[in-house]
């Protein structure tokens, strides 16, 4: 099993798993190899069962919504030309006032209102029902009266939009996999990928990159890892060419997965 090992002052042996499958192992300066690797056996259980919900993470991310970037211009576009005017119509019902609107592709939220009274929507709500972008905007609209989620925000929403618990619930079943849709360039110039390295002690180190050329050339200099910078020179193993980070990086995490041996076996596939 690959890990990265760290030597340090510590007197205790600990292992860490990274959000992308790579095991981190901390250890005493003076601990044998040979007590650090059957700490390793022992954990062996755990750590796989961990690094399986990371792929599994990684596969779900994998299967989310695509959009490519042309059609996110489009939405855009067909944002710009929506809001100004449905904003305007819900600030006259409110009697307020607003500055002005910006229309942004965002992963966390789907609108914002600024001190100034100046308002962003996500151009991601043109993907949803106009009952959930009327709710947006009566929320930030509300954030002109109350610039927080006070129970006196919550009653000026309602006031305007009784049934708001309702959009606000359908809001949140629907959004997420909408906020974690994956962007997609309409260029297939860019390709990632997943590759195994080997040291010059003869072990294996697994990564993904964009530029392989690159890449190794970063291990070599000692600035591309720290498992393989006290086991230069590398060379480059095997490789497999994905067309999204998302695939590359799960690629990476089910290989990590697997024993040298099985790893030597992908090596001699190709």
């Amino acid at each position: 099993m690959d890990y990265e090992l760290i030597r340090s002052k510590r007197r205790t042996l600990s292992i860490e798993i990274s959000s992308n499958g790579q095991l981190l192992v901390r250890a005493p300066k003076r601990m044998s190899q040979q007590e650090i690797d059957d700490f390793i056996h022992k954990k062996e259980d755990w750590i796989k069962k961990h690094q399986e919900k990371i792929a599994q993470r990684q596969t779900e991310q994998d299967e989310a919504l695509t959009i490519t970037q042309k059609e996110l211009d489009e939405l855009k576009k067909t944002a710009r030309n929506y809001f100004p005017d449905r904003v305007d119509y819900y600030a006259k019902k409110m009697n307020l006032t607003y500055g002005r609107i910006a229309i942004k592709c965002q992963q966390t939220v789907w609108g914002s209102c600024s001190s100034k009274g100046n308002l962003n929507f996500n151009c991601l709500l043109m993907m949803m029902d106009e009952e959930i972008r009327d709710y947006i905007i009566v929320h930030e609209l509300s954030h002109r009266k109350h610039m927080n989620h006070s129970a006196a925000f919550w009653k000026c929403v309602e006031s305007v939009m009784p049934d708001y618990r309702q959009r606000r619930a359908k809001l949140k079943n629907d959004g997420r996999p909408l906020l974690n849709a994956v962007i997609r360039s309409d260029s297939d110039e860019k390709k990632y990928y997943t590759y195994i390295l080997r040291c010059i002690d003869n072990s294996l180190y697994t990564g993904y990159t964009t530029d392989l050329e690159k890449r190794i050339a970063a291990h070599n200099s000692g600035k591309g890892a720290k498992y393989t910078k006290f086991r230069r020179p590398v060379t480059l193993a095997y490789f497999e060419t994905f067309n999204t980070k998302q695939e590359a990086q799960r690629r990476e995490a089910l290989i990590k997965q697997m024993t040298k041996r099985e790893k030597e076996k992908l090596i001699m596939s190709k």
